[in-house]
């Protein structure tokens, strides 16, 4: 007699009886194709890139914080095309001089800082005469003054790094502990308007108790703008590996509407084999 297919679904295994999706990040040496779908005021554009993540072991022990390499390895596209003005040259070589970086990353994998102020400020320093090379003196100066207020005031530099949706969407502080029905209310913060503040979000995150058909770990966070005068959503799944947790793709989806504008990002991130 043939012997029934087990189609049981495996349960997703917490650490301690407190419901913890821990942050592992000791194996993140991963490289992810990035999208971002923006649509604004009726027009949409897409953006594409690609990272790769890396976990640096630290010159001592400790378990608040870690320390993660981030670096853009492909040239950003825009619906599908490398640009070549001299804006977009100029701002493409500003991102390749603040790549690659060292962020900070705390013990439920969230983005709260940089690690790498000195070596950006070197980096800077041996390739100027180089890039003054590459531009006319005016293009020249204006990449001179983006740098160096940059490096020069590190709130700025934090400010800069913050807005970017792949880092703050990858590190938003998922690895937490649940109660007993895998829920938790909690506030969120996302840089959707890139030249505003982060905005924020009253959601409530969720686990799956069992891993899914291709066997990951699935986290759904979903909720709403705090700021009563902003209509919207804001949702978001998450897929994590089993065994060491480290986050494989993921889609964000945030539509926002005030009296000035109707904005929708979608952010889509996935583990390149």
């Amino acid at each position: 007699m043939e012997q029934k297919e087990n189609n049981e679904k495996k349960p997703v295994v917490f650490v301690s009886p407190d419901y913890v999706l821990p942050f592992y990040p000791f194996q993140l040496n991963n490289s992810f194709a990035v999208t971002y779908t923006i649509e604004k005021n009726g027009k949409t554009q897409i953006l594409e890139q690609n990272f790769d993540l890396r976990w640096l072991e630290p010159d001592t022990k400790q378990n608040d914080y870690h320390f993660i390499e981030t670096k853009a390895i492909s040239s950003l596209l825009i619906n599908g095309e490398r640009i070549n003005t001299r804006a977009y040259k100029m701002a493409e070589k500003t991102a390749e001089l603040l790549h690659p970086l060292r962020i900070v990353v705390n013990k439920y994998g969230k983005w709260k800082d940089l690690n790498s102020y000195s070596k950006l400020k070197e980096r800077w320093e041996n390739q100027k005469d180089d890039i003054q090379e590459l531009f006319d003196g005016k293009i020249f100066m204006l990449l001179v003054q983006n740098i160096e207020n940059a490096i020069n005031d590190d709130k700025h530099l934090v400010g800069l790094i913050s807005g970017n949706w792949f880092l703050r969407a990858y590190f938003n502080g998922i690895h937490r502990a649940y109660k007993k029905n895998l829920e938790r209310e909690m506030k969120l913060y996302f840089p959707v308007i890139a030249e505003d503040e982060d905005t924020e979000f009253l959601i409530v995150q969720k686990a799956n108790l069992y891993l899914n058909d291709k066997n990951q770990i699935e986290v759904m966070q979903s909720g709403v703008p705090e700021n009563e005068f902003v209509k919207g959503t804001y949702n978001a799944k998450y897929y994590l590996n089993p065994v060491n947790y480290i986050i494989e793709r993921l889609y964000l989806e945030c539509d926002l509407t005030d009296l000035d504008r109707k904005l929708k990002v979608e952010v889509k991130i996935i583990e390149e084999d």
